[in-house]
């Protein structure tokens, strides 16, 4: 039977530094399909999702997870024309593992909790909105949201040239007990954020 570990990979050790490893289409597809009747009820933030369940990115390292679901219809001329006003990109869920915000990671408190059931199973994991906003200066940022209507974290986004066969794209790298998380958007755009395991609290 499956477990359900739903998102990135970086499992917390003593190794310092390993590159995780994407799951398959097949297997990110199970997963993106346990959360799907949960990743339309995110209410009450500044920005709402819908998401194309039919182009996840997961990885999956023991009990440890991640998996990115695009916005539906995302484009590089509407992350171009991002404006003050934040434009929406997609989901981020994890397994075992939260964002990491002044040198901690944010408690469970802050963060979106959601009970996922599957095949018998039954996990309670963090679900993330992601944002994209112009700043004042006019650089370009990725919000990443929890259970308020503030952002937990705001993470430059440069450009890039890479390419893209999904339009969110994750890499990820163990370091120690934290964990490098780079979000590809539509091959145009990266955002490194830090996580690690997910508090008690």
């Amino acid at each position: 039977m499956k477990s359900i570990p739903i998102l990135l990979t970086l499992v917390v050790s003593h190794q310092l530094v390993s590159a995780q490893e994407k799951l398959s289409r097949e297997e990110a597809l199970y997963y993106a399909r346990a959360v799907a009747p949960h990743a339309t009820q995110v209410q009450g933030l500044p920005v709402a999702t819908e998401v194309d369940l039919t182009r996840p990115v997961a990885m999956r390292e023991e009990d440890y997870g991640g998996l990115v679901l695009p916005q539906k219809g995302l484009t590089v001329e509407t992350l171009a024309a991002a404006g003050e006003t934040p434009v929406p990109v997609g989901q981020l869920w994890f397994h075992r593992l939260a964002p990491v915000r002044h040198g901690e990671a944010v408690p469970r408190s802050a963060l979106r909790m959601v009970t996922v059931r599957t095949q018998g199973d039954e996990a309670t994991v963090p679900q993330c909105t992601l944002a994209v906003r112009r700043t004042a200066a006019g650089a370009l940022e990725l919000l990443v949201y929890g259970k308020a209507k503030e952002p937990l974290l705001q993470v430059p986004l440069r450009s890039v040239e890479t390419p893209a066969s999904e339009p969110i794209d994750l890499a990820a790298v163990r370091e120690g007990d934290f964990g490098r998380l780079t979000l590809k958007l539509l091959g145009r755009y990266q955002a490194t954020l830090s996580v690690t395991e997910l508090a008690d609290w």
